[in-house]
């Protein structure tokens, strides 16, 4: 089974909004997401077809927010997901970026960022849209030191 993450192509994005779909963030545009601009987007693709996604926002110099990213339902559990919230990390850690910023809802999401990512909630954000998990009204906000994550993660690849 091949797979790779690549820079997202324009003739990814219809299978990009089907994976959006499946986690009900499609609305695009909404007051949730107004546009995506796609510039820091990029796929996973499992034998030539994309089972995944991810992006982010620069904000700063040194500050960025993670964006939309989903994995296909049939996909899931295979690491898939951290393999792209790993590669979009080290693509913000490379241009400087120092604090990584994530809005999530799902409970068990929350979780798995905390546990694997480092990150620590920071706050709650009403929604103001169905967006994501319907039964979820707010988004936790949640914060990472990226240099601080950049710098364990090359210890535990330099370990292994």
């Amino acid at each position: 089974m091949g797979v790779a993450i690549e820079k997202l192509r324009d003739s990814d994005k219809p299978q990009v909004m089907t994976l959006l779909k499946q986690v009900n963030m499609h609305y695009v545009p909404s007051p949730e997401m107004p546009e995506i601009d796609w510039e820091n987007y990029a796929v996973i693709r499992m034998d030539g077809k994309v089972v995944g996604f991810c992006g982010y926002k620069i904000l700063s110099d040194c500050e960025a927010k993670t964006e939309l990213m989903a994995v296909d339902k049939a996909c899931r559990g295979m690491g898939l997901g951290s393999k792209l919230q790993t590669y979009r990390m080290e693509q913000m850690a490379r241009r400087g970026i120092k604090t990584l910023i994530t809005n999530c809802d799902r409970p068990e999401s929350i979780a798995w960022y905390m546990k694997h990512f480092g990150y620590e909630k920071v706050g709650k954000l009403k929604k103001e849209h169905e967006f994501g998990a319907p039964d979820i009204d707010c988004w936790t906000t949640l914060q990472v030191d990226l240099e601080k994550w950049a710098e364990d993660f090359k210890k535990v690849a330099a370990d292994e």
